[in-house]
């Protein structure tokens, strides 16, 4: 979201791309009754017949006929995009597309709802909630700013929007551990660790020589660079923070040789798991360092494999997802993500397949808050 874009949404009146929210909807410790408002509204929109992304904007009253006013909410009452996610998509029958968030506009804190074009209708609830029905399928009509519940022919017509032959995938972030999809935004916690200059790292005293220079022992293989690699292993350890993804056919035919290209920003670095440094042993048995990664070599390629490409001034993520049926999921194997400076990342990419008439635009969205913090020569050696 950018500060143009954003103003010139605020000129526009509410119908079925927009709605204006002055205050922020009840969702923590909220009932059920009160929450579903909120996933009323979210509903409504993604059931709309429209041609363009919908907002909600929170923290903003309308003014007909002119530019509505920005009033600001509170920080404390921004939402997180990832319980949202969760809370919308594990009571619908098909995934809603949708995104929220945090923006601040001449110093004034406001909330966006970003709900995407496109969307496979009808979607319902798979059960009642609140003062919402199961199987109820609740639009947007006009300036109408409270959704209704469509009508069958409506519900029909939906259904005749798109070719029923047509696939459609959906990126998103997964859990680490587990095959749970999050939605298209992830909050990491990073440390950026300042090192210690190359000469003020201390070097490893040889513990096995004896008199005159003569080894002691001849089955360990002394580390002399224990110090350096530990700084490095430390570094990269605390920066670092695992993410997965996941690859959906939310669509209602096959998708043939499915292939997600993405790009990530200036400002985020990227890491396969097997890049990682991983934590120096002081003395090692010989040989011991060539033995290690020689498993990590793959003969194949498997469905979700990761590669990670870089050029001068940013990366570039491929994964490769082999064909999906319909309502399958690829889960990606697991890559590292870091970045020096606190910030909100989009990462924007496209996926591609054998059977689509052209690739599918997608993002992703990475809010990275990074501790700086400091490692001297004594930490190291603590």
């Amino acid at each position: 979201m950018t500060n143009d874009l954003f103003e010139s949404l605020l000129f526009e009146e509410e119908g079925t791309t927009i709605d204006f929210k002055k205050e922020q909807y009840r969702f923590v410790k909220a009932s059920d009754e009160e929450k579903s408002e909120l996933l009323k509204d979210i509903l409504g929109f993604a059931n709309a017949w429209r041609r363009a992304k919908a907002y909600i904007l929170i923290g903003v009253a309308e003014v007909r006929g002119g530019k509505s006013n920005v009033i600001g909410i509170d920080a404390l009452d921004q939402l997180d995009d990832h319980s949202l996610q969760q809370f919308v998509n594990n009571l619908v029958n098909t995934p809603v597309r949708f995104q929220y968030r945090a923006f601040t506009y001449d110093g004034k804190h406001v909330g966006i709802f970003v709900i995407d074009d496109g969307q496979q209708r009808p979607i319902h609830l798979t059960k009642n909630y609140g003062k919402l029905k199961r199987e109820e399928v609740y639009v947007r009509y006009g300036s109408s700013t409270e959704p209704r519940p469509a009508t069958p022919s409506e519900i029909a017509q939906m259904g005749k929007d798109k070719p029923r032959d047509c696939a459609e995938l959906l990126v998103e972030f997964a859990e680490v551990d587990r095959d749970d999809a999050i939605g298209t935004r992830v909050q990491l916690q990073c440390e950026f660790c300042s090192l210690p200059e190359a000469e003020d790292i201390p070097k490893l005293p040889n513990p096995y020589e004896g008199p005159f220079g003569i080894r002691t022992d001849f089955l360990n293989q002394h580390n002399a660079n224990y110090y350096y690699e530990l700084a490095e292993y430390e570094f990269m350890s605390r920066l670092c923070r695992p993410v997965r993804l996941t690859v959906k056919n939310i669509g209602e035919a096959a998708a043939k040789s499915v292939r997600v290209e993405l790009v990530v920003p200036i400002g985020v670095g990227l890491l396969l798991s097997e890049d990682l440094p991983e934590k120096p042993e002081k003395e090692e048995m010989p040989g011991e360092r060539a033995i290690r990664g020689i498993g990590s070599v793959h003969q194949r390629r498997d469905p979700g494999e990761v590669d990670i490409g870089k050029n001068d001034d940013r990366f570039r993520i491929e994964i490769d997802c082999k064909d999906l049926q319909p309502g399958r999921r690829v889960w990606s194997d697991t890559f590292y993500i870091g970045a020096r400076e606190s910030g909100h990342y989009s990462i924007e990419g496209h996926v591609f397949a054998d059977n689509l008439q052209g690739p599918q635009e997608c993002e992703l969205i990475v809010t990275v808050k990074v501790e700086h913090t400091t490692l001297t020569p004594k930490d190291l050696c603590t």
